[in-house]
């Protein structure tokens, strides 16, 4: 690595570190204000059940992210690998991002597929095109939402001043990644953003589906917000799981919107159900049996 290239590195890694520190104590100080309403919150039965079907649902959610990264390396790769041991990869792997760093669940991924016959250079490429197909399918989802947001409800100049950027963003990554792209990975491309699309559509419904049970009535417009903070918490370098970022962005965005109601105890609750998908996902018996396969 050039001296240039880890001084970038560095950079955005410090970067990171601030914007997550900022984010920490934003929320700390919004929890400061707003303890007596998250602490004075008793779930019922039902909104218990609520969670736990969304967790459940998310876990879900997680698995179309899964089977993108079956086909991704599916494609890549000429000798076909058993999808239960890609998919195990990534299953037993996801957990770790909350580890601080955010890269530990790709290392980990790496090194279990390459001591079992797939090549580093082949698992280095597909790791950066998941990586590029996420913001991507980001994109594409609030393509798709915002449109249906009523303009006159008092929301986000920023998503209407920028609404005909997210357009031609979108159709501009996907005409590239078209165009450049080898004829034998159009299908696969298209699989991967559709599955990645129906991925972050789903993170913004379960966000609203929170917020709307916290505060008694349904927000569309945090299906956007939360599709949103959830890219910026993944773009944010080193933000574990975009812990705190996310949050923090979520609680900002709808409160400079007009919501203040419920939003910080909705994205708290949001980071509970995420978390626990995730173990849950870890949990899922999918292709177990391959840990004992070499």
């Amino acid at each position: 690595m050039s001296d240039k290239s880890a001084l970038i590195k560095t950079a955005a890694r410090r970067a990171g570190q601030f914007i997550t520190i900022a984010a920490l104590i934003f929320l700390a100080l919004a929890l400061y204000r707003q303890w007596g309403e998250v602490s004075a919150w008793q779930p019922t039965p039902l909104q218990i059940g609520l969670l736990v079907l969304l967790t459940l649902a998310y876990s879900a959610a997680l698995l179309l992210l899964a089977y993108n990264w079956v086909t991704i390396i599916g494609t890549l790769v000429e000798d076909p690998v058993p999808q239960a041991r890609l998919l195990l990869s990534y299953t037993q792997t996801q957990i770790a991002k909350y580890v601080p760093g955010n890269v530990v669940h790709l290392v980990g991924r790496h090194l279990y597929l390459r001591d079992r016959g797939v090549a580093h250079r082949s698992l280095a490429m597909a790791t950066l095109l998941e990586l590029v197909s996420l913001p991507v399918a980001a994109i594409v989802a609030l393509v798709l939402v915002v449109p249906v947001i009523d303009i006159a409800y008092p929301t986000l100049p920023a998503l209407w001043t920028f609404g005909w950027i997210l357009p031609v963003a979108a159709a501009a990554s996907v005409a590239a990644m078209t165009y450049f792209v080898q004829k034998r990975w159009r299908v696969p491309m298209i699989l991967v953003l559709i599955r990645g699309t129906g991925f972050m559509l789903s993170q913004g419904i379960l966000f609203a589906i929170i917020l709307a049970a916290v505060a008694g009535h349904f927000v569309m417009l945090a299906i956007p917000v939360a599709i949103l903070a959830w890219l910026i918490g993944f773009l944010t370098p080193g933000a574990p799981g975009g812990l705190a970022v996310r949050e923090a962005v979520l609680v900002s965005l709808l409160g400079y919107a007009g919501m203040n109601e419920g939003v910080l105890l909705a994205a708290l609750l949001m980071r509970l159900v995420t978390t626990a998908g995730d173990f849950v996902l870890y949990l899922l018996p999918i292709g177990k049996k391959d840990s004992f396969d070499r």
